[in-house]
């Protein structure tokens, strides 16, 4: 599998450094206008590039049960995260 480029560095070389919640985005998700919210994720690579995102409460559930999944023997770490405790 080829790796992915980001702004020249190969992401298998990078990491992330930090991830903060900036706040809650209302964004339209139709074309009928129908709206909802997102997170608005700041997350800064091991390059200083800062990347922002934006993701909803669903979105975050499903990565939070996927890295349960993914991760059995972290299960009790996992339990007592800052994701699961703003979810």
């Amino acid at each position: 599998m080829a790796s992915a480029v980001f702004e020249g560095t190969s992401l298998v070389n990078m990491y992330v450094r930090g991830c903060w919640v900036n706040g809650i985005r209302r964004l339209i998700i139709s074309r009928r206008g129908d709206e909802e919210e997102f997170y608005e994720i700041r997350t800064e690579w091991s390059d200083r590039n800062i990347l922002y995102l934006h993701r909803s409460y669903s979105d975050l559930g499903r990565l939070f049960k996927r890295l349960l999944d993914s991760f059995p023997e972290d299960r009790p770490e996992l339990s007592r995260s800052p994701l699961l405790q703003g979810l």
